[in-house]
Protein backbone atom coordinates (compact mmCIF):
# COMPACT_ATOMS: atom_id res chain seq x y z
CA UNK A 1 0.00 0.00 0.00
CA UNK A 2 1.41 3.29 -0.60
CA UNK A 3 2.48 5.67 2.01
CA UNK A 4 0.23 9.00 2.32
CA UNK A 5 3.78 10.88 0.89
CA UNK A 6 3.19 8.92 -2.19
CA UNK A 7 -0.17 10.12 -2.43
CA UNK A 8 0.37 13.16 -1.94
CA UNK A 9 3.24 13.22 -4.37
CA UNK A 10 1.30 11.01 -7.26
CA UNK A 11 -1.73 14.28 -6.42
CA UNK A 12 1.34 16.70 -6.88
CA UNK A 13 2.39 15.65 -10.18
CA UNK A 14 -0.73 14.77 -11.57
CA UNK A 15 -1.84 18.78 -11.21
CA UNK A 16 1.78 19.36 -12.32
CA UNK A 17 1.14 17.80 -15.94
CA UNK A 18 -1.92 19.02 -15.97
CA UNK A 19 -4.11 15.15 -15.57
CA UNK A 20 -5.64 15.89 -12.34
CA UNK A 21 -8.79 14.06 -13.48
CA UNK A 22 -6.89 11.03 -13.66
CA UNK A 23 -7.53 7.99 -11.13
CA UNK A 24 -3.76 6.59 -10.26
CA UNK A 25 -3.72 3.29 -8.40
CA UNK A 26 -0.44 1.98 -7.16
CA UNK A 27 0.18 -1.80 -6.58
CA UNK A 28 3.26 -3.31 -5.21
CA UNK A 29 3.68 -6.67 -6.78
CA UNK A 30 6.71 -9.54 -6.34
CA UNK A 31 9.60 -9.87 -8.02
CA UNK A 32 8.66 -13.31 -9.42
CA UNK A 33 6.06 -11.60 -10.97
CA UNK A 34 8.25 -9.73 -13.55
CA UNK A 35 9.47 -10.93 -16.46
CA UNK A 36 12.56 -9.48 -17.84
CA UNK A 37 12.93 -9.76 -22.33
CA UNK A 38 16.82 -8.99 -21.71
CA UNK A 39 17.47 -12.31 -19.31
CA UNK A 40 15.92 -14.72 -21.24
CA UNK A 41 12.54 -14.63 -20.20
CA UNK A 42 14.12 -15.04 -16.53
CA UNK A 43 11.72 -13.77 -13.10
CA UNK A 44 12.53 -12.14 -10.10
CA UNK A 45 13.50 -8.64 -11.29
CA UNK A 46 13.16 -5.35 -10.32
CA UNK A 47 10.06 -3.23 -12.14
CA UNK A 48 8.30 -0.12 -12.16
CA UNK A 49 5.62 0.47 -14.80
CA UNK A 50 2.39 1.90 -15.20
CA UNK A 51 -0.47 0.12 -17.21
CA UNK A 52 -2.51 2.60 -18.72
CA UNK A 53 -6.33 2.81 -19.61
CA UNK A 54 -6.96 5.65 -21.91
CA UNK A 55 -11.11 5.36 -21.94
CA UNK A 56 -11.32 5.82 -18.16
CA UNK A 57 -8.57 7.98 -17.44
CA UNK A 58 -7.27 5.57 -15.19
CA UNK A 59 -4.16 3.43 -14.62
CA UNK A 60 -2.41 0.93 -12.22
CA UNK A 61 1.59 1.58 -11.12
CA UNK A 62 3.04 -1.37 -10.59
CA UNK A 63 6.45 -1.70 -8.32
CA UNK A 64 8.21 -4.44 -6.64
CA UNK A 65 10.36 -1.83 -4.31
CA UNK A 66 9.34 1.26 -2.88
CA UNK A 67 8.65 3.71 -5.33
CA UNK A 68 10.46 7.92 -5.52
CA UNK A 69 9.40 10.71 -6.75
CA UNK A 70 10.95 10.39 -9.83
CA UNK A 71 9.58 6.60 -10.68
CA UNK A 72 6.42 9.29 -9.83
CA UNK A 73 7.38 11.82 -12.40
CA UNK A 74 8.56 9.17 -15.06
CA UNK A 75 5.50 6.99 -15.13
CA UNK A 76 3.16 9.86 -14.94
CA UNK A 77 5.07 11.62 -18.13
CA UNK A 78 3.47 8.36 -20.21
CA UNK A 79 0.49 8.94 -18.53
CA UNK A 80 0.38 12.43 -19.72
CA UNK A 81 2.79 11.96 -22.95
CA UNK A 82 1.93 8.57 -24.37
CA UNK A 83 3.27 9.39 -27.50
CA UNK A 84 6.50 10.03 -26.27
CA UNK A 85 9.50 7.40 -26.78
CA UNK A 86 10.70 6.15 -23.81
CA UNK A 87 14.20 8.00 -24.54
CA UNK A 88 12.27 11.64 -24.55
CA UNK A 89 10.43 10.49 -21.13
CA UNK A 90 13.97 9.79 -19.86
CA UNK A 91 14.76 13.19 -20.17
CA UNK A 92 12.29 14.77 -18.66
CA UNK A 93 11.96 12.72 -16.02
CA UNK A 94 15.93 14.23 -14.92
CA UNK A 95 14.51 17.88 -16.01
CA UNK A 96 11.84 17.50 -14.14
CA UNK A 97 13.32 15.61 -11.08
CA UNK A 98 16.24 17.93 -11.08
CA UNK A 99 19.26 15.71 -12.13
CA UNK A 100 22.29 17.18 -13.38
CA UNK A 101 22.21 17.48 -17.40
CA UNK A 102 25.26 15.50 -19.05
CA UNK A 103 26.67 18.13 -20.88
CA UNK A 104 29.13 16.02 -22.83
CA UNK A 105 28.81 17.26 -26.66
CA UNK A 106 26.24 14.24 -27.52
CA UNK A 107 24.16 14.37 -24.69
CA UNK A 108 23.61 17.81 -24.84
CA UNK A 109 22.65 17.61 -28.41
CA UNK A 110 20.20 15.55 -27.27
CA UNK A 111 18.88 17.47 -24.56
CA UNK A 112 18.37 20.41 -27.09
CA UNK A 113 16.72 18.30 -29.16
CA UNK A 114 13.96 16.83 -26.93
CA UNK A 115 13.53 20.60 -24.97
CA UNK A 116 12.33 21.46 -28.89
CA UNK A 117 10.07 18.74 -29.06
CA UNK A 118 8.71 19.25 -25.70
CA UNK A 119 5.58 20.90 -26.81
CA UNK A 120 4.76 18.03 -29.42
Amino acid sequence: MPSTMHLELIETWKNRLGISHWNIACQEIDEMQVTDIWFDNSSGHEFVGIEIHAEDNSAILYHTRPILEDDIIHELLHVRYSEWSEQKVEVWTNVLSGFPIDTSASSLELFCQQVRGFSH
